[in-house]
């Protein structure tokens, strides 16, 4: 006798089963496949940039990272130089989106507001993101190509990274030479990250950040009392 359980309705049914119901398969639409294919290539090629730099980061190289063929590659991206200024836009847009995103959450006090927002562009530039363009400025120094590639988005980025801290800035904008101050504060700022990034020494050492916020915290202040 079979020992399978028996419900009202049919000799052996399950009851409580789970997964009976298949679910139908969604068949996805060329434009979203197109743009998986894309972001698989440029994830692969922001990674390569930043694990081996530019010189590395042949499109062999990137297809074998994303899983995708070389034709596929071509057929979206014919050239390398079209294939990192893509990934450069978007990881400029992933910059921006980013750092909007904290800013936020910034101290409505303006006592705290300066420091608060000196911490946002410092990390901003103290991350993998910053070290990635630094290693395309660097190529680009010597590859007219991809010089032509980066000037645009290096514009449009600064662009917006100034309007986005004058945006965040709240009275600090009210000061004297407030623009001028910001750019002395940002060229601080990426001297500093490029020492630490890639300055050769035997052992890490503390950064020196928290010294060059007081620094660049008191530019700000002078200029706000001289107001």
């Amino acid at each position: 006798m079979s020992t399978a359980a028996r419900t009202p309705g049919g000799a052996g049914r399950r009851s409580n089963s789970i997964g009976a119901v298949a679910t139908p398969h969604v068949r996805r639409t060329q434009e979203e496949r197109t743009a998986e294919t894309r972001g698989k290539l440029l994830d692969a090629t922001i990674q390569s940039v930043l694990d081996v730099g530019y010189a590395a980061t042949t499109t062999r190289r990137v297809t074998e990272l994303a899983g995708v063929s070389q034709g596929a590659q071509t057929h979206h991206f014919p050239y390398r130089v079209d294939l990192v200024g893509a990934a450069v836009e978007r990881l400029a847009a992933q910059r921006i989106s980013e750092t909007a995103a904290k800013a936020r959450s910034l101290p409505t006090d303006p006592a705290h507001r300066t420091v608060a927002l000196l911490d946002l562009l410092w990390q901003d530039l103290s991350g993998p993101i910053f070290r990635i363009f630094v290693k395309l400025w660097i190529a680009a120094a010597d590859d007219p190509e991809l010089y032509d590639r980066l000037v645009p988005v290096e514009k449009d980025m600064r662009r917006q990274i100034m309007a986005e801290a004058a945006n965040l800035g709240g009275d600090l904008i009210k000061v004297p030479g407030w623009e001028s101050r910001l750019n002395i504060a940002l060229s601080a700022m990426r001297g500093l990250a490029l020492g630490d990034a890639f300055e050769p020494r035997e052992q890490p050492r503390p950064s020196a950040w928290p010294a060059m916020r007081t620094e660049l915290e008191r530019m700000f202040r002078a200029g706000d009392s001289a107001a």
